[in-house]
């Protein structure tokens, strides 16, 4: 493909996904900033690796798991889950201008409690909207493995969010 013809391309995937990919980025990284970051990022791979892209998925799962495989990197370097519990903290002093605000507090609150696998299958069938099939392919799992972890998930988000408290948070 030609450099304008794959711009114009990236520009098209970049107008149908690019939203998705910051809810993505935004809910599991907790940072607003960091979230536009991983847009541009994941566009900039996605450029650079257009021709090796070998059409076996959609490029909707395609660009998430360059988007996950990005996250996961600025997450290594921080070293620690800790920063971002304590970047989310330092976010509940904002004041959100969205309805149900108390509710989504809760919910964003309590996803930052989970354990990372948790958060990312949450994130990817609930709030990205991804199939099984998809979630499976972007996370790199059976999709056995992401209904059995959605299930737990879920479980562990209804805890949160009702404030029941056990030990199964953590990286």
């Amino acid at each position: 493909m030609s450099e304008p013809s794959k711009r114009e391309a990236i520009e098209g995937l970049f107008a149908l996904y690019a939203d998705e990919i910051y809810r993505y980025a935004r809910y599991t990284l907790q940072d607003h900033t960091e979230a536009k970051d991983v847009v541009q990022e994941v566009f900039f791979r996605a450029f650079q690796r257009w021709d090796s892209f070998r059409h076996d998925s959609s490029y909707k799962t395609w660009l998430l798991t360059i988007a996950r495989n990005y996250m996961y990197d600025l997450l290594r370097k921080k070293k620690t889950r800790l920063r971002i519990l304590t970047q989310w903290f330092r976010k509940q002093e904002e004041v959100y201008t969205l309805s149900g605000v108390e509710d989504r507090m809760v919910l964003e609150e309590s996803l930052a409690l989970l354990k990372e696998s948790y958060r990312q299958v949450i994130i990817l069938r609930q709030v990205q909207q991804l199939s099984v099939a998809e979630t499976a392919e972007v996370l790199g799992w059976t999709e056995g493995k992401v209904r059995t972890t959605l299930h737990r998930a879920l479980h562990r988000l209804r805890e949160l969010t009702e404030g029941v408290d056990h030990d199964e948070t953590g990286p």
